[in-house]
């Protein structure tokens, strides 16, 4: 299984690996569940698209697009990614608001047959807000450490 979490506003004031740079406590708490379920952890940057734990960046001020066609372009973009990586047999994990999993599920799920896309994409934080999701992982991660 891929993970794919997404990164967060509050960041380090220096350039830092992607696993670092990232400072709020729902992405610290998201990238532990990922990285305790998945191969493969990625972190979606509405600046870098799909970036690798190690990846060094700089702290940047950028949201994802406010329109519907800059949030497809971006998908665009991390779909190909993860096509070029890993081809189209892949499980995803997404830990990310709907901002980034909407589009991003749009853009994948023609790679499987109609309405397979649900079987291959896991979403445990939809419609959750994000006390709710820090309770959730909260919870997940207290019970794999148990």
């Amino acid at each position: 299984m891929i993970g794919l979490v997404a990164c967060s506003a509050q960041k380090l004031d220096h350039a830092a690996p992607a696993r670092e740079l990232y400072g709020s406590p729902l992405f610290r708490r998201s990238l532990a569940y990922a990285e305790m379920r998945c191969a493969r952890v990625y972190v979606l940057s509405a600046r870098h698209h799909l970036v690798t734990l190690d990846t060094v960046i700089e702290p940047y001020e950028q949201r994802l697009g406010s329109t519907k066609r800059e949030r497809r372009r971006w998908a665009c973009v991390v779909a190909a990614a993860i096509e070029t990586r890993h081809g189209h047999d892949v499980q995803l994990l997404l830990l990310a608001g709907r901002e980034y999993t909407a589009p991003l599920i749009q853009e994948v799920a023609h790679w499987w047959p109609v309405g397979a896309w649900r079987e291959r994409i896991t979403l445990p934080l939809a419609g959750l807000q994000v006390g709710e999701r820090l309770r959730w992982l909260n919870e997940q991660l207290a019970r794999s450490a148990a």
